[in-house]
């Protein structure tokens, strides 16, 4: 049957919709160009252009009116193990580089592969490694982030550690925005992210709270900005090094899971051609309000209404039982009687009615030192409460006492650490190390003189209750769930639960055959804890709270600098601290911190008043409470400095609220007034 006229021209008329070309601007599709000139090559936005020099694996991006440059290949770019022997590589050391084009529809740029390496280890160098290494670097969104994606193909040997992208030449960068502090390139002294003590050897890593209170870091160059977000932070690190006189020296370090690469790794870098570090900061809250690292505290009151408790009210602690372990490194033996410390819950009931008596009409009280042995002993095995503080009877008038006076009350926490006297101490079940010779790398033993391994479990002396390992993460929730249910048939019901060192520590992995757990795992397993509590008891505090555990806790004790804790002088030991954390999750969630500190009003966070009496001025922790009830549920604006000096500096918040610190008057001054 042959076609009528009217069918031809639908199909012609098919076929010339069809052979029309979609635009990029109607598609999405990326407008981006990929050249390349001998060994470099080029990739081309609409407003970032990147070159990648393929001999030396340096790049450049252009960016405004500035051009960000990282270093090129070095011999610390790679650590990598083959037969026990580890040693490092260098990434342009390659016998093959191979690149091209990549496009997945949206995002374009190119693929590095990487391959032919021959080893430099001592055993036998020059012996060629089983590693392919595919990287990709491209421009994605409207914003043209470069984004780089990582992996390691490990045919019989492991990677250990890997840098890159390269770090960020820092000799033409004016300041580097690390945790919250603002670092100048030529700060005068030598600078390091980790709190350093005698005999200090922890590294840095993501999540230990010093060096990485959120997954990103940034630098200023003239009035401009760019930022590099860790997108896969959970076995992630960066490299640092900040001289006396500077400049600084900042990059990517992606670390092994349980001995190897194992998975794709990513990062993005963004930039903004006119910015400062607020706006890296707001940037950043962007992510994290896309990702769901963000959750408002409106939204966690909205789900549990007790939440409301911890805006403009203080916070407070009550001490039960201090007793020392002798032997342990704390233990005075200068003065025995030091060592034990006892208030009774009868007397600690009494020093609440008297914050009543004193005008404060809601408190929020951390109990701590409830444990039979007291603070920091035998934990996770918690119960009975110690019969002299009073006992079971003494702990429920406790809470009763608490619910009467109208005061939220939850018990201080500890399930990491494992010591070696608590009943249910099993070796089996503490975190062992990869292997039973190197220095144990567990935090914060790392910290301190007195750790040590026993064959692979890493041990530490340093607190109240003598040696402890630290439990795997993946049995806390069982020694929680057992305490509580205890509790709860003593007519006991904690209207929450403070981890203690959950959101300070780094996650931990574990090389136990057994039942091994990665960074990933201990992350997961401390979230479960977090949502029991929230579930079955109300409010979730952490220590100071690297942002993953944002999303599951209410509150934090505070993030301050090492410098900054005496709140009088600008020009800290820790170079300029600036509220990076509160610019992005002021209104995520509480942090608790000393008014004594002017710092305290300045980042707009609640009072923490002291343990039993108040060790702060009554006055300051009304007016700290006060500024908290009107500012604690909104976002952190900005934040400037008044003056070159930088003795003076303000903060803005979403209603107009600023608070300004003078710290060579030691003043600040709100307005409105309160």
């Amino acid at each position: 049957m042959k076609p009528t006229g009217i069918t031809c021209l639908l199909l012609a008329a098919c076929a010339m919709t069809v052979a029309q070309p979609r635009s990029a601007a109607d598609t999405g599709t990326p407008q981006v160009a990929v050249t390349h000139t001998a060994a470099v090559w080029a990739i081309k936005g609409q407003k970032t252009s990147v070159d990648l020099d393929a001999s030396n694996l340096a790049i450049a991006v252009h960016n405004g009116p500035v051009v960000w440059k990282t270093v090129p290949s070095s011999a610390q770019d790679m650590l990598v193990s083959l037969d026990g022997d580890e040693f490092r590589v260098r990434l342009a050391d390659a016998g093959q580089t191979h690149v091209e084009p990549y496009a997945t529809g949206f995002k374009t740029g190119v693929k590095i592969v990487l391959d032919g390496f021959r080893g430099t280890g001592l055993r036998d160098p020059g012996a060629p490694l089983g590693l392919r290494l595919v990287f990709t670097m491209c421009l994605e969104g409207t914003d043209e982030d470069l984004v780089f994606e990582a992996m390691a193909n490990e045919r019989g040997t492991s990677v250990k550690e890997l840098n890159w992208p390269p770090a960020m030449d820092g000799r033409e960068v004016d300041y580097t925005l690390i945790s919250s502090t603002l670092l100048p390139r030529n700060w005068p002294k030598p600078y390091h992210p980790i709190i350093r003590s005698a005999g200090e050897h922890s590294i840095i890593q993501s999540h230990l709270i010093e060096s990485w209170s959120m997954s990103w870091w940034g630098f200023l160059k003239g009035d401009s900005a760019m930022m590099v977000i860790v997108e896969t932070p959970d076995d992630a690190a960066y490299t640092f090094h900040h001289p006396a006189g500077g400049p600084t020296s900042m990059g990517p370090s992606w670390r092994a899971q349980l001995g190897h690469f194992g998975y794709l790794r990513r990062l993005r870098m963004a930039f903004l051609p006119h910015g400062n570090y607020v706006d890296l900061a707001k940037r950043y809250r962007r992510y994290a309000i896309d990702s769901g690292l963000f959750v408002s505290l409106r939204d966690k009151i909205a789900q549990r209404p007790i939440v409301a408790s911890l805006i403009g009210a203080p916070f407070a602690g009550a001490s039960v039982l201090r007793n020392k372990k002798p032997g342990s490194v704390n233990y005075d033996t200068r003065n025995p009687e030091s060592n034990r410390r006892l208030t009774t819950f009868a007397q600690n009931i009494d020093r609440l009615r008297e914050f009543k008596s004193q005008g404060f009409e809601h408190m929020n009280i951390s109990v701590s030192g409830w444990l039979n042995q007291g603070y920091d002993r035998q934990t996770p095995d918690a119960l009975p409460p110690p019969p002299e503080a009073g006992g079971w009877d003494g702990m429920k008038a406790l809470f009763d006492a608490c619910r009467e006076l109208g005061y939220t009350c939850w018990l201080h926490d500890q399930y990491r650490d494992y010591y070696l006297d608590a009943p249910s101490w099993n070796p089996e079940f503490a975190v062992h190390d990869e292997d039973a010779v190197r220095a144990p790398d567990a935090f914060p033993g790392t910290r301190f003189k007195h750790d040590w391994k026993d064959g692979y479990i890493p041990l530490m002396d340093n607190w109240d209750g003598g040696a402890q390992g630290y439990l795997n993460n993946g049995f806390m929730l069982g020694h929680v769930m057992k305490n509580y249910a205890v509790m709860f048939a003593h007519g006991i019901h904690p209207q929450g639960s403070y981890q203690d060192v959950f959101g300070y520590i780094p996650p931990d992995q574990d090389f136990n055959p057994d039942h091994p757990s990665t960074r990933t795992d201990s992350m997961n397993a401390r979230a479960a804890v977090f949502r029991w509590v929230a579930h079955h008891l109300g409010i979730v505090g952490t220590e100071a709270g690297s942002d993953w555990v944002v999303p599951y806790v209410d509150y934090t004790t505070q993030r301050f600098n090492r410098g900054s804790n005496t709140g009088t002088d600008p020009d800290h030991e820790d170079a300029v601290p600036i509220p990076l954390y509160e610019l992005v999750y002021h209104d995520a969630v509480v942090t608790a911190a000393t008014p004594n500190n002017l710092r305290s009003f300045l980042y707009g966070n609640a009072p923490q008043a002291g343990y039993g009496r108040s060790d702060a001025d009554l006055g300051q922790i009304r007016r700290l409470a006060a500024l908290h009830r009107r500012i604690g549920l909104l976002e952190m604006t900005n934040h400037e400095f008044l003056d070159a000096a930088r003795a003076r500096e303000r903060t803005t918040f979403a209603d107009g609220t600023t608070v300004t610190v003078d710290w060579r008057n030691n003043t600040v001054e709100i307005k409105p007034d309160l």
